[in-house]
């Protein structure tokens, strides 16, 4: 957890502050039956200045959220955390594709990805989270720098993973990661292949999306989409692959929420082109790190996620 300084007399400190916000929003929630989604919502952001290894806070935050209360009634299937909770480095040996062609390497960054996850998902937090939830997804970004013109670092070649543990073995069951990048990204992603997107755990089929994924089925970007064009191509693809799969859980990462409207469109789109969707969540960071949140959390958290079964577990990130 965050260390800080005690509050001025009559103001809440950062825990205090997210112990009442777990427990206004739990007292919404229907507790006769366990959360089928548990959100570990970072009241901040992840990483804070730590963008090139924040594997401590990470690991600080799991167990908070483990640990806490808060934690609804029963066991979990998924607890859900945001895109980049994990912030690591690329290998500068890293030797394979980046742009639009790179799914085909995408392979190449899972034992990267598995390294990290060990490290931060050590023994004590899988004991912890053992009766919490049975699966836990973590957003892991992987980052090579360069300096710019200003002798500033600028992310370089990079990639958006999603890990997908199994806690009772500890081991990672799935990968996938963002396909659908944002613009200043087209030549420096490393993407995901799309039909990573698709897990099956039991009788639920779990569709699983990076940050700008959720994208792919929003009516606005399909529309401003050029027919043919690579982001044509691309969300055409997943929402053919997505509609053969029909989807009951939609888990979505993306990195920082500070409004509820940033999503609003795209899980319109999602929730009208996968009607067999019973539950729709995105992992939050409540935070904007260059000016102050848009909108209350509690706001942000009742409007980015759709169906019955989802609780939040609210836990002190960088603020």
């Amino acid at each position: 957890m965050s260390t800080q300084k005690h509050p001025p007399n009559g103001t809440l400190s950062h825990a205090a502050r997210n112990r009442r916000l777990n427990r206004s929003r739990n007292l919404t929630r229907d507790n006769r039956s366990p959360s089928v989604v548990v959100r570990i919502v970072v009241n901040g952001s992840p990483f804070g200045n730590d963008w090139t290894d924040n594997s401590q806070k990470a690991q600080e935050m799991l167990f908070q959220a483990f640990k806490a209360d808060s934690w609804p009634p029963g066991t979990a299937k998924y607890a859900l955390t945001p895109g980049g909770f994990i912030q690591a480095p690329l290998p500068d040996n890293y030797d394979g594709v980046r742009g639009w062609g790179s799914a085909q390497d995408f392979k190449k960054l899972l034992p990267i990805g598995q390294d990290i996850v060990e490290s931060v998902v050590s023994k004590k937090i899988l004991r912890t989270a053992r009766n919490r939830t049975k699966f836990l997804t973590l957003g892991v970004d992987l980052k090579q720098y360069q300096l710019d013109r200003d002798k500033k670092d600028v992310v370089d070649t990079h990639a958006e993973l999603v890990a997908i543990v199994e806690i009772a073995s500890g081991k990672v069951v799935h990968w996938t990661g963002k396909s659908y990048p944002v613009a200043w990204q087209e030549n420096k992603l490393i993407q995901a292949p799309l039909e990573s997107h698709l897990f099956r755990c039991g009788r639920e089929r779990v569709l699983v999306l990076g940050c700008h994924d959720l994208n792919m089925f929003s009516n606005r970007s399909c529309k401003n989409a050029k027919v043919g064009g690579m982001r044509w191509q691309r969300t055409s693809k997943m929402q053919c692959l997505a509609e053969d799969f029909k989807p009951t859980v939609v888990l979505h990462h993306p990195h920082a929420t500070d409004s509820p409207r940033i999503w609003q469109t795209a899980w319109g789109g999602t929730r009208e082109k996968l009607p067999t969707g019973l539950i729709f969540a995105s992992g939050i960071a409540y935070c904007n790190h260059k000016e102050s949140p848009r909108a209350g959390l509690d706001d942000v958290c009742a409007k980015t996620c759709f169906g019955h079964g989802v609780s939040d577990v609210i836990v002190d990130g960088y603020r």
